[in-house]
């Protein structure tokens, strides 16, 4: 009859970020203790006994973010949508540097991802191919006349706009994988030649 955090986090569609802090939060609440959780989203519904939210995030026995930081267990909701931008032949190895280097910079959860996106040119690229095929990716490709369709404010490129045909493709295509009420949550990065933008689907959490 004890609140389960690894099972409370597998029904919200959560991956745990750092297993092994699992048992300080059941320890705690197996001895009678409270825990205190914090999220990023808003969070619906009445606390099981023994759970609290947190006065303040960095107070949090465990925490719901993309963005984890301090020494909460981590609980990573998989709704991040990867946009991605690269010049014709990037190698697999390439993708993946600036990758881990946009994660280390923004300290965001590679767990979140559930796919990613770009624009149809880029269909046939081997590297991006293989480099999402690592992760489990599965790819949206987007004509420019689509990207051209996505809402919300993009950061503009007259480069990118005489190569593509629209001007931004990292974010956009991001936005159009998130889905109906998806947002924008990291914008354009460019890393080492590649670009990269994170948009979020919409998340509903229960406790």
């Amino acid at each position: 009859g004890v609140f389960a955090v690894d099972e409370w986090a597998r029904r919200q569609n959560c991956a745990v970020a750092e297993p092994e802090r699992i048992r300080y939060v059941s320890g705690a609440l197996l001895a009678g203790q409270s825990v205190c959780y914090a999220a990023d989203w808003a969070v619906s519904g009445t606390p099981p006994a023994g759970v609290e939210p947190a006065a303040a995030a960095d107070r949090a026995d465990f925490a719901l973010t993309l963005t984890p930081t301090g020494e909460a267990l981590h609980l990573i909701p998989r709704i991040a949508v990867l946009g991605v931008g690269c010049k014709r032949g990037t190698t697999a190895e390439k993708l993946e540097t600036a990758f881990a280097a946009f994660c280390a910079e923004h300290h965001f959860a590679p767990q979140g991802i559930v796919r990613a996106a770009s624009i149809d040119l880029k269909k046939d690229e081997p590297g991006l191919a293989a480099f999402c095929r690592a992760h489990g990716w599965e790819m949206d490709f987007y004509t420019a006349a689509a990207l051209r369709t996505a809402k919300g404010r993009f950061t503009s490129s007259g480069f990118v706009q005489s190569i593509t045909g629209v001007d931004n493709v990292c974010e956009r295509a991001a936005i159009l994988a998130a889905g109906e009420d998806g947002r924008l949550l990291m914008p354009k990065q460019c890393m080492n030649r590649v670009t990269i933008a994170v948009a979020e689907k919409k998340v509903r959490i229960r406790i």
